[in-house]
């Protein structure tokens, strides 16, 4: 499972090292492209396949739709990594993510996303606990349960 955050030093290069604890779970043909907020995602082949067949081609495809799946497809990259297990970043990825001198690297559980280790920072300083609890809640009643201190039914 890819779980976890773990930051790494980019080098002049843009080669970050793939924390092997995620790298473990991510086999050959994993997909990095661009993601939603800036950041980079890390996709292991069946999920990559997943988010592929849902945004096929088909003749009742929106013009938005098209657009971002030119978007999604133009950015996404094989991830091959070097013999001490770094990855290279290209100029876009980086520029997309704002990634400079080091990355975060945050396992969502199917899927990693990777971003500037500022972004991140400056994300985590505003979210404390009951920013955490009211996010947790909304996000529990979208997927249709109840809020975390709601009484259970009877």
């Amino acid at each position: 499972m890819l779980i976890g955050s773990y930051r790494h030093q980019v080098d002049a290069k843009g080669r970050v090292a793939v924390p092997s604890s995620l790298r473990k779970d991510l086999p050959l043909g994993s997909v990095i492209a661009k993601g939603m907020e800036g950041r980079l995602v890390i996709r292991p082949p069946e999920e990559w396949e997943k988010v592929a067949g849902h945004f096929e081609l088909r003749s009742d495809t929106t013009k938005a739709e098209r657009d971002f799946m030119r978007r999604l497809y133009a950015s996404a990259r094989e991830v091959e990594l070097d013999a001490q297990g770094r990855l290279l970043l290209d100029a876009d990825h980086r520029r997309w993510a704002a990634i400079t001198d080091r990355a975060v690297f945050v396992g969502l559980g199917n899927c990693v996303e990777v971003v500037g280790e500022e972004i991140w920072d400056g994300e985590e300083a505003g979210f404390d606990q009951a920013a955490y609890t009211a996010l947790g809640d909304s996000v529990s009643v979208r997927a249709g349960n109840p809020p975390a201190g709601s009484p259970s039914p009877a």
